[in-house]
């Protein structure tokens, strides 16, 4: 069945306006009643992007009632389609592999899960993807992961790499970039006082990883959380003196954060739920940074990590490949909402 020439007409429009996330939310109800589904979750996905309150309004009594009810009909239908996306990737693993990942299949993506999202362990909320049957720790002993002594031992060349690139005023861009939502990121948005180097982003390598040779080198033993292959994050963190990071949850409680300290003066320090870390140069500490974590410089010189993501040391080989698996399928959909969109909007099939 084509497309309806109302509804084309209205996703044209959002194309031409890819920033407007009101016309994102009828649009979509547009597309929604025309019976392309998963056209409608694709612009919703998109103004929820835009703006975290478009799927939101239910009961926000300044709002419209019109908007009111197509948002929560919206939100339904966008978590529906979420949930199952996830389902159908662990189905087609499950087949693929002929293997049974339990924990992986009960896992939730909590910002787009169609039904409640209970977390088991206190000051413990990742705020994407969330696997209830993992064992939950603040810091991991490094005497779990296999590749901490090799790595340990480049430590001096990786940072001598970036004394080398800051002297060359190599850009370190802001970690909270300045479109970040929360009251809690106002004095880090957009700012230098927390700010990167980014090597590896999003399972994309960057342009600065050619000045990293032999980071990059060192990292190619360490079990890498990937996507496709590509290291998923691995960045240098730069945090100024007197910066601090405020309290947040992390992502996931699927991966560790690893940070190796290449410049750790006294007063600098990290809270992991109940526990406090102080780094110590060249020496890794792995932590869940799912549970509510901070962290500060309180000395009079910048703190500086080698950051980067390995996969929890509890999960079996299949479980991380089901885990990379449905985080693949994911971004694979969120990649291919544009096409999708061009592709009704010129006439096609409606679903």
């Amino acid at each position: 069945m084509s497309a309806s020439p109302n509804a084309r007409r209205m996703v044209q429009s959002f194309l031409q306006r890819p920033r407007d996330a009101a016309l994102a939310l009828y649009a979509g109800e547009a597309a929604y009643n025309d019976g392309a589904v998963e056209v409608a979750v694709a612009l919703w996905s998109i103004g929820d992007d835009i703006d975290r309150n478009m799927l939101r309004l239910e009961n926000n009594m300044r709002a419209p009632e019109e908007a009111r009810k197509i948002s929560a009909n919206a939100n339904k239908a966008f978590k529906k389609h979420f949930t199952g996306l996830h389902a159908r990737a662990i189905d087609k693993f499950e087949k693929d592999e002929n293997a049974r990942v339990p924990r992986i299949r009960e896992a939730v993506w909590p910002l787009t899960h169609d039904g409640d999202v209970e977390f088991r362990t206190a000051k413990q909320e990742p705020t994407i993807f969330y696997v209830p049957g993992l064992p939950a720790s603040p810091v991991e002993p490094n005497e779990k992961f296999s590749w901490v002594g090799a790595l340990e031992a480049a430590w001096r060349d990786i940072r001598r790499e970036y004394e080398v690139a800051v002297a060359k005023n190599t850009s370190q861009s802001p970690y909270v970039p300045a479109t970040m939502q929360g009251t809690e990121w106002s004095k880090l948005r957009g700012a230098q006082d927390w700010s990167a180097i980014h090597l590896f982003k999003d399972a994309q390598r960057t342009s600065f990883a050619d000045q990293f040779s032999r980071t990059v080198e060192a990292l190619s033993v360490v079990d890498l959380v990937s996507i496709n292959g590509v290291p998923l994050e691995a960045f240098f963190s730069r945090l100024k003196p007197g910066a601090h990071i405020p309290p947040h949850y992390g992502l996931t409680n699927s991966r560790v954060t690893v940070h190796l300290p290449l410049i750790a003066p006294q007063n600098c320090e990290i809270h992991v739920g109940d526990a406090v870390h102080r780094w110590r140069e060249g020496e890794i500490v792995a932590f869940d940074d799912s549970f509510l974590h901070e962290a500060m410089n309180n000395a009079a010189s910048d703190r500086v990590v080698l950051i980067f993501e390995a996969p929890h040391p509890d999960l079996s080989p299949p479980e991380r490949r089901a885990i990379e698996c449905a985080y693949a399928v994911r971004q694979d959909w969120l990649l291919g909402r544009g096409r999708l969109l061009r592709d009704y909007a010129r006439g096609g099939v409606s679903s």
